[in-house]
């Protein structure tokens, strides 16, 4: 009796989901059937203004004749319609309601877009939609609607800067492209930038060979004039590359800067064994953790007495950029954990090697652009959402 009811349990549900599925196919085909008749009457009423009289009608306002229709497909994001466009006998017209050479929808190249610059590749990016759309979009179609980024990217570039940063963060990614004579490497220079009410930034960036003095002054330059004179600014973060430092003191002079220190342990590490890496750098830590910055003074002339005998070279390091690596500590405490190195951009650098990393090399520049400025912009939208709160209310 009980396998019987269970039996009889199954096969109602069965018969549920089926009628189910059924019934929301019969939906999406009414749904689509309506969208249909909306596009063709408004086509209608399109061709009728243009003739300017009634199917029939015998009246001196007429200006053409209707010549039948013709077939012609267009792709919505629940999948394509066939419409029948109108003709008119003496003249050849495009219609404002379906552009002459539109094929999709633009909400469908928006998603088609999206799904490419979450990391995923043209042909599956093309064969991820077709079940939703019941029509093939080839890998060539969804790199060419990638490629209408490059408008946006050149408006990213030009548009005008507001002149409310607190903090600025300057450091640097490589990628590579495609030539003639193999890859070769480009560097990405990259700006973030911290509001004064909190808000994070990825301001922009810039393809370069090198991060020379040349590059970073070109690219400094060309933020202050579109307004990031600095007015606001209080703190500069790099790591010790020495193109951007010198740049800094050129088109940011009198800003005080604040040394990675991420990039500066791992530096002074270089110049210890093995065995003595793990006790050296751990002691080196008590710098930037103290509590202000006599106490991280207090710090570094321990650690510097305990391992300078053995690792001069690696105690040099640290002290020749000592007041750049203390700069942090003129900030509020609950802001000091951010700024005492560039590890916020460092984040984003990440995202953009993960979208990244399926293409290995790049075609051209322009698609590195359209990448990173993808990236970048996603980010900033996140971020535009949620500002960082510990910096909304110190001065």
């Amino acid at each position: 009796m009980k396998a019987l009811t269970e039996l009889k349990v199954a096969d109602l549900l069965k018969e549920c989901k089926t009628s189910f599925e059924e019934q929301w196919e019969l939906m999406e085909q009414a749904i689509r059937g309506f969208k249909k008749r909306l596009i063709e009457e408004a086509l209608e009423a399109e061709r009728t203004d243009l003739v300017c009289c009634s199917c029939g009608e015998r009246a001196p306002s007429r200006k053409d004749y209707r010549n039948g229709y013709w077939k012609r497909w267009l792709l919505l994001k629940d999948g394509r319609l066939e419409l029948r466009m109108p003709r008119l006998r003496g003249t050849s017209y495009e219609s404002q309601i379906v552009p002459r050479y539109l094929r999709r929808m633009p909400e469908v190249d928006d998603a088609l877009k999206r799904i490419f610059l979450f990391g995923i590749s043209t042909r599956r990016a093309a064969d991820a939609v077709r079940p939703l759309l019941g029509a093939s979009i080839s890998a060539q179609t969804v790199s060419k609607i990638a490629m209408s980024l490059n408008e946006e990217v050149r408006a990213f570039h030009a548009r005008d800067l507001t002149d409310r940063h607190r903090y600025l963060f300057f450091d640097a990614i490589i990628l590579k492209v495609k030539t003639g004579a193999g890859a070769k490497k480009k560097v990405i220079l990259v700006a973030y930038g911290i509001t004064t009410d909190g808000k994070r930034e990825l301001i922009d960036f810039v393809v370069t060979k090198s991060e020379s003095a040349a590059a970073w002054e070109g690219f400094l330059m060309r933020l202050h004039e579109r307004g990031l004179a600095g007015a606001f600014l209080q703190l500069i973060v790099t790591d010790g590359n020495q193109g951007v430092l010198t740049a800094l003191d050129l088109v940011y002079p009198g800003i005080p800067r604040q040394r990675c220190w991420v990039h500066k342990m791992r530096n002074a590490a270089n110049y210890l064994r093995k065995k003595d890496q793990e006790a050296c750098i751990g002691q080196a830590r008590e710098m930037y953790n103290a509590r202000n910055k006599r106490e991280a003074l207090q710090a570094y002339f321990r650690w510097a007495t305990a391992w300078r005998d053995r690792y001069p070279r690696a105690v040099a390091c640290i002290e020749k950029d000592l007041e750049e690596l203390f700069s942090f500590y003129s900030a509020p405490e609950p802001l000091r954990k951010k700024l005492r190195t560039t590890n916020v951009i460092e984040r984003a650098f990440r995202e953009v090697r993960r979208r990244t990393r399926p293409m290995s090399c790049f075609n051209n520049t322009q698609s590195i652009e359209r990448i990173v400025y993808a990236v970048l912009s996603h980010l900033n939208d996140q971020w535009g959402k949620k500002p960082l709160k510990e910096f909304t209310h110190n001065g």
